[in-house]
């Protein structure tokens, strides 16, 4: 069973004024919410930006991280901080999510965002911030890019 649609594609919107973001139809049209679960999960990412999970698959994730009676201090701290940060969100019936004020503080949201799928989850970015990104240099480009292939055991890639 897939727990998560693939997402793919990238999105400029814009963060109403009550803190609402209307995800686009070609996203809302992947997820099954029989499938994939009623509700999203807004996180704050590894990258201090905001990221969008299926309900399912942030259970899958939520699990995947031992708890265990007395967990290491590294796992302790990852789960508290994670757990702590993460917002259970609603689609409502015009197709917006709610995005809380602290959320938005903690991962530098203004009004003007980039929604984009990272495959089993989707990002948002102050529009700003993701032009800077997918505009830098190249060459980093393709130095991470060549690290996190080689890091997944794919070979190389280039032609």
């Amino acid at each position: 069973m897939q727990l998560t649609p693939l997402f793919v594609g990238s999105f400029e919107l814009v963060v109403d004024i009550k803190s609402r973001l209307s995800i686009p139809s070609t996203v809302r049209e992947l997820w099954d919410p029989e499938k994939h679960g009623k509700y999203l999960f807004l996180v704050v990412g590894l990258n201090k930006k905001a990221w969008i999970y299926t309900e399912r698959e942030y259970e899958r994730l939520a699990t995947e991280v031992p708890a265990g009676i007395a967990p290491g201090k590294a796992t302790l701290v990852y789960r508290q901080v994670t757990f702590a940060l993460s917002n259970r969100v609603e689609i409502d019936k015009n197709g917006r999510i709610l995005i809380p004020d602290s959320l938005k503080k903690r991962t530098g949201l203004k009004s003007e965002v980039t929604l984009f799928g990272c495959g089993n989850h989707l990002e948002i970015w102050d529009r700003a911030e993701f032009d800077a990104f997918i505009n830098a240099d190249e060459n980093q480009i393709d130095v991470v890019s060549e690290a996190a292939i080689q890091n997944v055991g794919i070979s190389d890639v280039k032609q």
